[in-house]
């Protein structure tokens, strides 16, 4: 499936959000993240979606591999900002690097188990060492 295929498909538990003004704010907070990040790596383009859950789910974002996209469940949109910049910060380095979890790692763990540890700096510290060669 090509990438412009792929960036409107999600996984049969979520459902793409209709584009209308509430999605596109929604939208614009993930894009503030990234711009925010991109200060700190030169990241490629990344296609961001905003999805809801049409089944219990507790996933709250993915990306597909080394595509360049990252769907992002609408609730956690409107999260603490620390919270939404672990999230997409995790959620992009799927898409851009292809890494997968890794349970001992801060940032890349399957579950953000203690929000109240999670900080900016550490987030960005993090993310950076994923893209040094």
């Amino acid at each position: 499936m090509t990438t412009t295929q792929l960036k409107n498909k999600t996984r049969k538990e979520f459902k793409l959000n209709e584009m209308n003004d509430q999605t596109y704010l929604l939208r614009r907070k993930v894009i503030d993240v990234i711009y925010m990040l991109k200060k700190h790596i030169n990241l490629p383009r990344i296609e961001v979606r905003i999805i809801s859950a049409i089944e219990s789910t507790n996933i709250i974002g993915y990306a597909y591999l080394n595509k360049n996209i990252v769907h992002i469940k609408q609730e956690y949109c409107n999260m603490d900002n620390t919270i939404l910049t672990y999230l997409v910060s995790h959620e992009i380095i799927h898409a851009v690097t292809g890494f997968m979890h890794n349970e001992k790692c801060y940032l890349m763990r399957s579950n953000m188990i203690a929000y109240n540890k999670i900080s900016n700096e550490k987030t960005i510290e993090v993310f950076k060492s994923y893209f040094k060669k």
